[in-house]
């Protein structure tokens, strides 16, 4: 499915053809939703940030942290993730040994700068795109696209029946994709116990 593709789509879900700026806004909102929900290879790419002074701005298509850390090998430091109320625990002087996010990313202590904030950002949005333009996830999984830019639809209409069955729908579509992506990075128990069995005997 293509971007164009799917806002006719939408467009024939909500049962409208007076839509066509509102329907740009669904998908954007629709992307949001599944930027934050959607935990699949397809939909993660990551980067990294240095902050500055122990303090690093939001990432605007953060999805979520995957670690920060300073140095390497012998000397790698990974910091871990506090409450904000902890804050005052850690003084303001020495090197940074966790950090919690806020409306930025603040480091604890503030003054180490050798840091690296690794994350994983959902893609570039499909709004502003070419109709031609396309995603791995609207290719495999254009359900969450059709049900997140719909529920968006439904909610603008007031149309709040309608909104919830397709809400519903979204979550589930979540739901389904999110586990079949566990379960084919997860060894299956059926897998490794034919390993074992298949080893020579006295291993």
């Amino acid at each position: 499915m293509t971007y164009g593709e799917l806002r006719t789509a939408i467009a024939g879900y909500l049962h409208r053809t007076d839509l066509a700026a509102e329907i740009i806004t669904f998908v954007t909102r629709a992307e949001q939703r599944i930027g934050r929900d959607l935990r699949i290879v397809e939909n993660r790419i990551q980067a990294t940030i240095t902050p500055s002074s122990g303090v690093a701005a939001l990432p605007t298509r953060m999805a979520e942290i995957r670690r920060i850390s300073t140095g390497s090998g012998a000397t790698l430091r990974i910091l871990k993730a506090v409450s904000a109320h902890a804050a005052n625990d850690f003084g303001t002087s020495g090197n940074a040994i966790a950090y919690y996010l806020s409306d930025k990313i603040y480091l604890l202590p503030s003054a180490d700068t050798d840091i690296d904030i690794d994350y994983y950002e959902y893609p570039e949005p499909l709004v502003g795109s070419a109709d031609s333009a396309t995603r791995p996830i609207l290719t495999r999984y254009e359900n969450l696209y059709i049900d997140g830019a719909v529920t968006e639809g439904h909610l603008f209409l007031q149309n709040y029946e309608a909104y919830t069955i397709h809400s519903g729908r979204y979550t589930a579509s979540v739901h389904q994709a999110n586990k079949a992506a566990a379960e084919a990075n997860t060894p299956s128990t059926r897998s490794a116990y034919n390993f074992r069995a298949a080893a020579p005997r006295g291993i």
